[in-house]
């Protein structure tokens, strides 16, 4: 069963941009800096505790995933099913790993030998 590590650490991303959305049929990849997402389950922005947009297999991102573009990393959470990417502009990336058991992410960073399978 994959799980998200609790010694997933991704503070090499603070403070870093992403530039590029990169959209496949059944994945969505960015990355900040060094810190590489290849995501397969769903994707949720939040703006003040509202949903602005999401981003589901099969489907294309929401205008609105524009607003990550360019803005730095200041924070991140490690939940139970969910990575929380915070940015400087108030906006939470939401990383599901809700997945029912099936592997649903994988992240990378740069110079180091380890790819955390979620």
């Amino acid at each position: 069963m994959y799980q998200i590590p609790k010694e997933l650490d991704l503070s090499e991303a603070i403070g870093q941009c992403t530039t590029q959305l990169r959209i496949g049929p059944f994945d969505i990849q960015f990355s900040f800096g060094k810190v590489n997402f290849n995501i397969q389950s769903q994707v949720i922005l939040k703006s003040q505790g509202e949903i602005i947009a999401q981003w589901e297999e099969g489907t294309w991102p929401d205008a609105a995933f524009y607003k990550v573009f360019s803005v730095a990393m200041v924070d991140w959470q490690l939940q139970e099913s969910s990575i929380i990417l915070r940015l400087e502009n108030g906006i939470e990336m939401q990383l599901m790993a809700d997945n029912g058991g099936y592997e649903c992410m994988q992240i990378s960073i740069e110079g180091q030998d380890i790819l955390w399978v979620i």
